[in-house]
């Protein structure tokens, strides 16, 4: 049965597209209400990713004052864990009340491979269970009518009984557990509901996310949305028809349009033109219209390598700043990883800082090597020793150095369990205390009780350390020597490390109270600060530096001067995209589209100018290993040469500029084939 969405005895949507004040005036409504004598407390605005939340709020105290600090502003997903992770959310759930980690998911697909489905049909069916969840598919009692009988049917049932086995809980899943949770638990409902909800950029939360918003909602809710800027950017599989649904559910629903830009001409340009191309009947966007305007405030920068391209956008964020712009007003968009890190080295050597999302760069990684999973494996033993009854890190610290991670025996041990009513830890500590202590040498179940006694002896080596002395000591534990041992303690150092604070607190110095002492650096609060990096990266310290960073974390931010670098074929759209044996005509259209969306988020951001820059040419070597689509292929003085060309979305940004294949001085014809000039 279809859950339909719970109505709202009052109900906003405020409409508009990119650069039309939706954000303001969701802050305006809130500012109202806090003014009216709402307690700060019984409000709760969401926003669509971590780094939204964190400008949200800071754009509501400036507007408000000190009294909007006690305003809770999130992402639905950490309010879903928090429901999830209570007493009460545990019990509903029979999962642990955290979500799954990049490193602990690894194992978890490892023991989905026992359905003996291939690889890649075994992730498009995972894909299809995910949307499903998102789109709360099953109802209240999540049912699995939605399921067809068979091979489907009977994977989803596995991978189901994974996670009741470890305890895990997957992103898809979060916000519709959680939905379902309030609905079966009216006093948990009761308890958890604000008197007024705000959600901004509705459309790109996901249908329970949105479903979850309203729930909490007693009296009133407001929400922000534009259904063109339906883009992937925190929550997976966007809900863009969820607007309909809202106003479908609240009939006497307020609409309010916003229609007047503050963005520069030449963003409101870019917007309006993606904006037709996904929708034709799209109004145009009055500040586009004024062509001379939008040339104006445009700069294309093309050059003839990746090394000067990187240097004009250098030159360009130093020429803003000595025009006395703010450095955190300053984001440098970039389409390829290596970018953020090339444009930032260049601008810090002129002295200019910058910053960059903490991102959790942590998989399983080789899990059959223990030097190529050393951090992977450094990680899961510091969340065995924060909580000696986490069934997931267990799952995956007896997993490591086995050419399957030991998927067969926990198979067995998952049906065992079952029939006797027992979890993960309950197991092993059964089988433990049964074996001999040489374990069974040479077998699978001998594998898991000996990683499992080494686990329970090292818990114990490290009882009463913290900080850096703990994660050294797990290091040793472990016998991570050597490069890579050094490099796996380095990151989860940096993955653990606390938050940096600005030098001077607002709220301290405004009530005169006494500085917080420092937070305890024990395992628990290690862990949790490596889990949120790693499952929510954020720009941690962004004053007085130039953002670099991607599409998703300029959601909820209005860049003075946005910079898209590596605007190139390959970065964006990626390869594949050119690419018929990969990515057939239908597929094209979709990702067309999905890259459209995402530009269109992202380039209506601009407030004074809009600056894209690609470069025309690379070697032959680069050009293969950053996966660019090559246009040709020459010769340059004796070296392959990859010649390279602009997005094919530069016509959208900047109809003026039409995209060529540029002649380089001293070249001459090669092969066109890149593999064939490569190998000859």
């Amino acid at each position: 049965m279809t859950l339909e969405l719970a109505p709202t005895p009052t109900a906003t949507l405020i409409e508009g597209g990119v650069g039309c004040g939706k954000t303001a005036a969701l802050i305006a409504r809130a500012a109202t209400l806090l003014e009216d004598g709402i307690a700060p407390e019984n409000m709760l605005v969401l926003a669509a990713t971590p780094d939204a939340a964190r400008v949200l709020a800071a754009r509501l105290i400036e507007t408000v004052g000190e009294r909007a600090r006690a305003v809770e502003v999130a992402c639905a997903r950490d309010v879903a864990s928090g429901l999830l992770a209570s007493e009460e959310g545990r019990a509903f759930s029979g999962r642990a009340g955290h979500l799954v980690t990049p490193v602990e998911l690894g194992f978890i697909l490892e023991d989905m491979k026992v359905s003996g489905l291939k690889q890649r049909r075994l992730r498009e069916m995972l894909k299809f269970f995910y949307r499903n969840w998102t789109e709360l598919a099953g109802g209240a009692d999540d049912d699995d009518s939605w399921l067809i009988p068979g091979e489907e049917a009977d994977t989803h049932a596995l991978l189901k009984d994974v996670l009741h086995f470890t305890g895990g809980i997957l992103e898809p899943e979060a916000s519709a557990m959680a939905v379902r949770f309030l609905l079966a638990c009216p006093d948990a409902l009761t308890g958890a509901q604000r008197a007024h909800v705000l959600v901004d950029d509705y459309q790109m939360h996901s249908r329970a996310s949105q479903h979850l918003a309203n729930l909490l909602a007693r009296d009133s809710i407001t929400v922000a949305a534009d259904p063109t800027a339906a883009a992937e950017v925190f929550d997976s599989y966007p809900y863009s028809e969820g607007i309909g649904e809202f106003t479908q559910a609240n009939g006497a629903c307020e609409r309010i349009a916003l229609n007047e830009s503050h963005i520069c001409a030449s963003a409101a340009r870019a917007a309006s033109r993606l904006r037709a191309s996904l929708d034709a009947s799209a109004a145009t966007t009055p500040a586009a219209s004024n062509c001379a305007t939008a040339a104006a405030s445009f700069i294309a920068l093309e050059a003839t390598d990746p090394a000067a391209e990187v240097a004009s956008v250098a030159d360009a964020v130093q020429t803003a700043l000595e025009a006395g712009a703010d450095p955190s007003s300053i984001y440098v968009l970039a389409f390829h990883p290596s970018w953020e890190r090339r444009v930032a080295r260049a601008l810090e050597a002129r002295g200019i800082a910058t910053a960059t999302p903490v991102r959790g760069r942590v998989a399983a990684g080789d899990y059959r090597d223990l030097d190529r999973c050393a951090a992977a494996r450094l990680l899961t033993a510091l969340a065995l020793v924060a909580n000696a009854h986490d069934a997931l890190a267990w799952r995956a610290w007896c997993g490591f150095d086995d050419y399957l991670a030991n998927s067969a025996v926990f198979a067995d041990m998952r049906a065992e369990a079952d029939e006797q009513g027992k979890d993960l830890g309950a197991m092993l500590d059964e089988v433990a205390a049964a074996a001999p202590a040489e374990s069974f040498p040479g077998t699978g179940i001998g594998r898991v009780l000996d990683a499992y006694r080494a686990g329970r002896t090292l818990i114990e080596q490290v009882q009463g350390l913290e900080g850096d002395e703990l994660i050294g000591a797990i290091a040793s534990a472990l016998n991570l020597t050597g490069e890579s041992g050094e490099h796996a303690i380095q990151l989860v150092r940096a993955l653990t490390a606390p938050e940096p604070k600005p030098a001077v607190s607002a709220i301290d110095t405004s009530f005169g109270t006494s500085v917080p002492a420092p937070a305890p650096d024990d395992a628990q609060t290690l862990i949790t600060r490596a889990r949120n990096r790693m499952s929510a990266p954020v720009f941690e310290a962004t004053e007085g530096c130039v953002l670099i960073g991607d599409s998703a974390h300029l959601t909820g931010r209005t860049p003075t001067t946005l910079v898209l670098t590596g605007f190139v074929n390959g970065f964006f759209p990626t390869r594949d995209y050119f690419d018929a044996t990969v990515t057939t005509p239908d597929k094209q259209k979709l990702v067309r589209a999905t890259d459209t969306r995402r530009l269109y988020t992202a380039a209506g951001k601009a407030t004074q100018r809009l600056i894209a820059s690609w470069f025309t040419s690379t070697s032959l070597v680069e050009a293969e290993t950053l996966k660019l689509e090559i246009a040709r292929a020459k010769l340059r003085r004796g070296e392959r040469i990859a010649v390279t060309t602009p997005s094919i979305y530069l016509t959208e940004i900047d109809p003026a500029t039409e995209p060529s294949i540029p002649e380089l001085p001293g070249d001459s014809q090669a092969p066109r084939d890149a593999a064939a000039a490569t190998s000859s």
